[in-house]
């Protein structure tokens, strides 16, 4: 289930970075640059645009090939066709959208007045003393690769319990009845 987690990490990675900062006494819209790694903005701006790359890349049909492979592995990890349909239906649902709104989620408790990040990208975006501003207005837009990713992954999520039931359908017909 790595898998499935690994394409969110920058998601991962901006919301410990905001946690240890708050945890340090910074705050979101001070002027003065918190000391978090070499500094939490710093890490923010470069975890948004990881985040900016995988939902671009999935929304470009990545999502395809990542999903395939997660299906794959399901099949391999669990036995019975309910719960397979059910792990992919979930990794389907996941796929569709958490890669185009969760760079935009994970930054949206660092919004304050010197950073409010939008589709424009219009002003700045000061977050923990530094400029964040043009990444996190990226991952504003990304909102909109939903509409070229999402069906891309619920199509791979029907191609897959389709192949799956028939599969399933096929092994029980070839299985040796017991004599009785």
């Amino acid at each position: 289930m790595l898998l499935v987690v690994f394409p969110f990490v920058p998601e991962l990675v901006i919301l410990l970075t905001s946690l240890f900062a708050g945890l340090s006494g910074c705050r979101p819209g001070s002027d003065t640059g918190c000391p978090v790694g070499s500094s939490a903005a710093e890490i923010i701006r470069h975890a948004l645009e990881a985040g900016f790359l995988v939902g671009s890349r999935f929304g470009d049909g990545l999502a395809a090939l990542w999903l395939a492979a997660c299906c794959w592995l399901i099949t391999l990890g669990w036995l019975r066709l309910w719960t397979r349909l059910l792990l992919a239906f979930a990794v389907s649902l996941i796929c569709a959208f958490v890669p185009y709104f969760g760079p935009m989620l994970s930054i949206s408790h660092l919004v304050n007045p010197k950073c409010s990040p939008n589709e424009g990208g219009v002003g700045d975006c000061f977050v923990y003393g530094n400029d964040v501003g043009g990444a996190a207005h990226k991952v504003v837009s990304l909102g909109w690769r939903i509409i070229e990713g999402a069906p891309i992954a619920i199509g791979i999520f029907a191609v897959y319990a389709i192949v799956a039931v028939i599969i399933e359908l096929r092994a029980r017909r070839q299985a040796p009845r017991p004599m009785g």
